[in-house]
């Protein structure tokens, strides 16, 4: 199928033939909290990293899919960014890298062109230079989404290094969000410091709800606030499940299964780092070998209350209404309540009243799946050759780069075996026998 492209250009004088955004107008990045945080004015690259993932957020907004046909042909899209920059000589260096991982993030044809930016219109730009001496000799930075595995992840840092601050970076793109956020971090006292990049597109702008560049978006405002702070590490605190995220069903294709905080995502964000640094630059997945429950039962028990107000659904901060109920049926819900139920630690969501049972009849199409998922896993693990069937389920995971070593294949065949587990007694609660699911679950699939 041969589609056309969609051209965005976030110049100021962007000639009348093509779509123009307008910084403020249609898109408004503010900076200046995180400025106030760490320094009025972000290094050149910073600046240039976050105001570029602002234009390709944008472009993925504006610009919807075309999945109405059966086979959902018009997931893939063809965008072609014109973006200004400080640096644009450095940013055309950086292009095809660029293209790649857009391109595996998105499953779209990207094409991007650098112009010099004027700084009357850079959103990031402040006149005025001086230092905030705020950030502290031992710090690190951490994105934070309000989610369970970020909070989980932040409390565990705080209690494993008790000498180390953390600078929690979180891109806000709503009020929802930003209120649950602020409530959370509260409960982490001061060695916690709150580094947010607020975000809003203008309204009726948006067209496309998938959002699969909201995971370079957040890695890029992490990365950009880690080199404005001196640092040349990043922390993602994603269990390996979510991180992985092997499709659900067969017929998932590429970034139909998200891959925000992949592995390869990592890798490749983390080449782009360094090369912007001018030396080393790490992105940290501490808990890549680690389920979600395995990582709830490392958290310390003193942060309960911050677990208990973190929120998981994938529709939890879409609906922009405060006091909304999160769903208790998206795979975010399904496997948040699976792990606190595989854990023990049932007071977690001891007060989250979700709108959706589980156990209802008919199972929830997503629930449905999910157990499909768990019986084919279940099946690979048990052959004799447990590696080459997985393989041949699941060929997905030579994506993650682990898997060119014999010890990264035995981590992944270990941490499948550990929630393959986890599921067992789950499904039980459910009323559901796993040992017919194949059945059932194609069926159901």
């Amino acid at each position: 199928m041969n589609k056309s492209w969609t051209t965005f250009d976030f110049r100021s004088g962007a000639p009348v033939v093509r779509q123009a955004v307008h910084w403020d107008r249609d898109v408004h990045l503010d900076g200046r909290p995180l400025m106030d945080q760490l320094a009025r004015v972000l290094p050149t690259a910073a600046a240039d990293l976050m105001e570029l993932a602002t234009a390709v957020y944008t472009a993925d907004r504006l610009k919807a899919r075309d999945v109405a046909d059966a086979y959902k042909l018009g997931w893939s899209r063809r965008l072609r960014l014109h973006v200004p920059v400080r640096l644009p000589d450095l940013w055309e260096s950086h292009a095809d890298a660029l293209v790649r991982l857009l391109s595996w993030l998105t499953d779209d044809e990207w094409s991007l062109h650098f112009h010099q930016t004027d700084p009357a219109t850079a959103p990031l730009d402040n006149p005025q230079d001086y230092l905030f001496p705020t950030v502290p000799d031992h710090a690190c930075v951490a994105l934070f989404s309000g989610g369970l595995d970020s909070t989980a992840g932040l409390a565990v840092d705080l209690d494993t290094d008790p000498v180390t601050d953390v600078l929690t970076v979180r891109v806000v793109t709503n009020g929802r969000m930003e209120s649950r956020q602020k409530a959370i971090l509260r409960h982490f006292g001061s060695r916690v410091h709150d580094c947010r990049l607020p975000l809003s597109l203008a309204s009726g702008l948006s067209a496309e709800s998938s959002q699969r560049t909201r995971g370079f978006l957040f890695m890029a405002a992490g990365v950009a606030t880690a080199l404005t702070a001196g640092k040349n590490v990043l922390r993602v605190y994603e269990n390996g499940i979510g991180a992985i995220n092997l499709p659900l069903l067969e017929s998932q294709r590429g970034s139909q299964a998200t891959r925000a905080v992949h592995p390869r995502t990592v890798r490749m964000m983390e080449r782009l780092a360094t090369s912007l640094n001018g030396g080393g630059f790490r992105i940290e997945l501490p808990h890549l070998w680690s389920t979600k429950a395995e990582l709830l039962l490392k958290a310390p028990a003193s942060f309960s209350e911050a677990y208990a107000n973190s929120v998981s659904c994938d529709r939890g901060f879409a609906t922009r209404t405060e006091g909304a109920r999160p769903c208790g049926r998206c795979t975010s819900c399904i496997l948040r309540r699976q792990s606190v139920f595989a854990s023990g630690l049932l007071q977690i969501d001891s007060g989250q009243q979700y709108r959706h049972r589980l156990d209802a009849a008919p199972l929830p199409w997503e629930l449905r799946a999910s157990l499909w998922q768990i019986h084919r896993i279940r099946v690979a693990l048990d052959d004799s050759d447990p590696w080459s069937a997985f393989l041949h389920e699941f060929p997905q995971v030579l994506d993650v780069p682990a898997t060119e070593r014999e010890s990264g294949r035995a981590a992944v065949l270990r941490l499948y075996g550990q929630y393959c587990a986890e599921w067992q007694a789950m499904a039980r609660q459910l009323g559901v026998n796993m040992s017919n699911w194949g059945l059932e679950g194609a069926a159901a699939a």
